[in-house]
This record gives C-alpha cells, sequence and structure tokens, in this order.
C-alpha cells in the first residue's frame, strides 16, 4: 500500500506560516498532505537548533509512515535543502522556491550581508547550504527542483538559487513575493508534478 505523502514546506523571514497553510490548502485534493513549519527566522536562535526541530518534524512524520517530501520558500529555500541534507535516506523529493542557496559575489540591497542582517540563523542556514551543495551526488541532484522569478528578483540574485544538474525552473512572472505565491497556487503545476512523480 502507498504511503500517504505528506510536504514540509518552510516559510521565508517572515515565518507567514498562516498564509501559506491557507494558500497551500488545496494541495491536499492533489494528494499532498502540506504541513507549514516556521522556523522563528529572527528569534534570535541559531540554525542549528532549528535545523535539528526540523530533522525531528521529518522523523515523525516518516514515522508515522508519511513519505515525506520538503518544499523551502525564499529564506526557507536553504533550510529546506540543509534538512534534506540530513536526511537523504528519508525525504523523497526537496524544493527550492526563490530562495538564496550560497552567499554569492552580489554587492548592495542584494548581497548576502543585505539580506541576512536581521536574521544570524538565516545566515548560518545559507553557509551551511553552500557547503552541502557541495557534496552532492547525482541521485542527489535527481531529487531537487529550484525555482526562481523570471527575469529580476530583488532580493535573490539566479546565480545563488539555483543548484547545477538539478531542475531548475523560471517561473513567468518577475519579483520575489509574486513568483513565490504563483508557484503556489495557479502556477503550482511544475512544482506540484515534481513532488507527485
Amino acid at each position: 500500500m502507498a504511503r500517504e505523502r505528506s510536504v514540509i514546506i518552510i516559510p521565508g523571514l517572515g515565518d507567514n506560516e498562516k498564509e501559506i497553510r491557507w494558500i497551500t490548502g488545496f494541495w491536499k485534493r492533489r494528494g499532498l498532505i502540506p504541513v507549514v513549519h516556521a522556523v522563528g527566522w529572527r528569534d534570535g536562535q541559531g540554525f542549528p537548533q532549528k535545523l535539528a526541530k526540523l530533522i525531528s518534524l521529518v522523523d515523525k512524520l516518516d514515522g508515522s509512515g508519511f513519505e515525506v517530501s520538503v518544499v523551502g520558500t525564499s529564506a526557507g529555500g536553504s533550510a529546506a535543502l540543509n534538512t534534506y541534507w540530513a536526511r537523504r535516506n528519508v525525504v523523497k523529493k526537496v524544493v527550492n522556491l526563490c530562495g538564496r542557496l550560497r552567499v554569492g559575489e552580489n554587492v548592495g540591497r542584494r548581497s548576502f550581508v543585505a539580506t541576512t542582517s536581521t536574521s544570524m540563523s538565516f545566515a548560518q542556514s545559507v553557509i551551511m547550504c553552500e557547503k552541502n551543495l557541495g557534496q552532492l551526488s547525482w541521485i542527489d541532484k535527481k531529487k531537487i527542483l529550484t525555482l526562481r522569478a523570471w527575469g529580476f528578483d530583488e532580493l535573490v540574485p539566479a546565480d545563488t538559487s539555483i543548484v547545477t544538474g538539478a531542475a531548475n525552473i523560471v517561473i513567468p512572472l518577475p519579483e520575489h513575493l509574486l513568483a513565490i505565491s504563483s508557484a503556489l497556487t495557479i502556477s503550482s503545476k511544475p512544482l506540484l508534478n515534481f513532488l507527485l512523480d
């Protein structure tokens, strides 16, 4: 008998748990059970403690008989990849939705320093993620999807959000929040098909 499919969704710096739970409610009709987990990006706690909670959630869902995938939106993207790395034997698929996965060389408003200035744990997550990306096998990369805004994302440079050798898709809309919202709702077909495959 096939296991029910759960999807842990990790919000970005705003920890907008209620909004994401509301807009992804329709996923249940597609056979996916969304489990939104706000990590508390600005609570002063370091990322290792937050990652431990995510790993515990993966283990709990797996132990309850669910197949587990992880989706990270914005700042949650690096957390999703770090969670995958810690539980590669359990997590079936992982998706980065407009999230920074590496420090990058950008300056100004889209620089690593600027975008992580309000969250030490986000900075730690990105640094950890960049290290883990260098250790991914081709088998790991087949389980990864990244989605990024078309043209211009005012917060996340494209070169910091893709995984070379994985499936990398452009959402046909510019702007960070617009692209994320669209990819979770009206333009969710690529994301949902990947998770259901």
